[in-house]
């Protein structure tokens, strides 16, 4: 789902560019009609929601739930890992909670179907008492047992695809953890965007930050000299000034949670630096090279200076330049994607199987940082501790299953989800390398938040 300006990036290709490699038979159910909610004709005021939503504070403290198991009676595991996930996210749980829970009666017509079945969705989930941290040093052996609240089909979400047009719910694809989560979050901040537009006088304009761009270069930089409305001119270390370009993005709830940016500079001979952000809601992280085994390998991979073949001036002269990608921003939800699926020249796709190395406490190196913001960052702020991990199953990429291992407080360790399976493991088995699964995205969650 594309946003309206800017879009967050969850992959290095577009949703059409995605169609064209996803293109194994489905075996779901069809979808009845949404008959629950429906979107409106024309969207009218929703002054309260907005309200609550300017005024949301963020909260990050753990919240211990009863687990519970989601029913799949279709091809829905790439969404019900997914929501494992997003359900152990405290601050996302927060947020949703503090939306008020409408019902058909009392909201026949919304124009925000999204926000309200993430609402229904968290409201499904009950709090259990924390008991008292356990002896055990985390990550060995656990043996208190929990005892899961009865499995549920939130088939409220799965209609979310035909209310919402989405690609992902088109025949003939095979369906994807990650683009779906990009889906969703995506969706939630443009109907949050939406109901701040409502509200907007027509000549206010917003006071927005900028996040990062594409990691290849923009056409407007190719040979061209002229500044622009985006354009404006940073002092760096050392005095060196560079061309920043920036898009802008009205902040919401979900870039407070899991919006980052990235900083992408190309550097030419003779030239000043040429720097575009852009915003992203998980950090891509190629893992196709030989020398690429660990988490850390990936993201010191990621801010390599690397050549760019090919590029020209506006009198048709080939010029040698390079580019960097740095963090400009760190996000308090740090989602890692490790890409998996290779696209092809040829329009096929394949799955990498090698084991990636992906610890339990990260810290993000300051090298990674932009060089504005080296020393902006605190090392309590680059401190990140996973808290679920989205597995997929099988050899193939346009096939295969999903499954989810999140952190549960009350237990104190770690569960396993595979649908409406919640079984109790310990950590040592969600770092472990494993033929029959490997780690797609890993949810890593701010230190000093916890």
């Amino acid at each position: 789902m594309a946003l309206r300006g800017p879009q967050y990036v969850f992959g290095d290709f577009t949703p059409d560019e995605f169609n064209q490699f996803f293109v194994t038979p489905r075996s779901s159910v069809e979808l009845p009609p949404y008959n629950e909610t429906i979107l409106c004709d024309t969207e009218t005021p929703e002054e309260l929601q907005d309200e609550l939503l300017e005024n949301v504070t963020l909260v990050h403290k753990p919240v211990s739930l009863q687990p519970r198991g989601l029913i799949n009676k279709g091809n829905w595991c790439y969404i019900n890992a997914t929501l494992q996930a997003l359900v152990a996210c405290p601050p996302m749980y927060h947020l949703m909670k503090f939306i008020p829970l409408y019902s058909k009666v009392q909201r026949p017509c919304t124009s925000t179907p999204m926000i309200d079945s993430f609402v229904r969705l968290m409201n499904e989930f009950t709090n259990m008492p924390i008991p008292p941290k356990a002896k055990q040093a985390l990550g060995d052996k656990i043996v208190r047992d929990i005892r899961p609240g009865a499995a549920f089909e939130p088939t409220y979400i799965y209609r979310l695809l035909t209310v919402i047009k989405s690609s992902i719910s088109e025949k003939g694809r095979q369906e994807d953890a990650e683009e779906y989560l990009g889906f969703i979050l995506n969706g939630l901040h443009e109907e949050m965007l939406n109901l701040k537009k409502l509200l907007l006088p027509n000549n206010e304009k917003f006071s927005v930050s900028n996040g990062p761009e594409t990691q290849s270069v923009p056409e407007d930089e190719q040979g061209q000299g002229e500044g622009s409305e985006d354009e404006w001119e940073q002092v760096g270390p050392r005095n060196k000034t560079s061309v920043t370009r920036q898009a802008d993005f009205i902040q919401t709830p979900i870039t407070g949670i899991f919006g980052g940016h990235i900083r992408s500079v190309v550097y030419q001979q003779s030239s000043k630096e040429s720097a575009t952000l852009q915003p992203f809601f998980t950090l891509q992280l190629d893992i196709q090279s030989e020398k690429i085994h660990t988490v850390q390998d990936a993201l010191e991979s990621l801010v390599a200076r690397e050549s760019v073949q090919g590029y020209t001036t506006k009198t048709k002269q080939e010029v040698e330049i390079s580019r960097r990608v740095t963090l400009e921003k760190l996000p308090p939800v740090l989602v890692l994607h490790l890409k998996r699926f290779v696209y092809e020249k040829t329009g096929g796709c394949q799955k990498l199987i090698k084991n990636i190395e992906y610890p339990v406490d990260l810290e993000i190196s300051r090298e990674l940082l932009s060089p504005g913001v080296k020393n902006k960052n605190f090392k309590g702020h680059r401190n990140y501790r996973l808290f679920a991990v989205v597995y997929h199953h099988g050899n193939s990429a346009t096939g295969g299953h999903y499954t989810t291992d999140v952190f549960q407080i009350g237990l104190n360790g770690w569960l396993r989800i595979d649908d409406q399976a919640v079984k109790v493991i310990n950590q040592y088995q969600v770092v472990k390398p494993s033929a029959e699964r490997t780690a797609y995205l890993l949810y890593y969650r701010r230190v000093d938040l916890l």
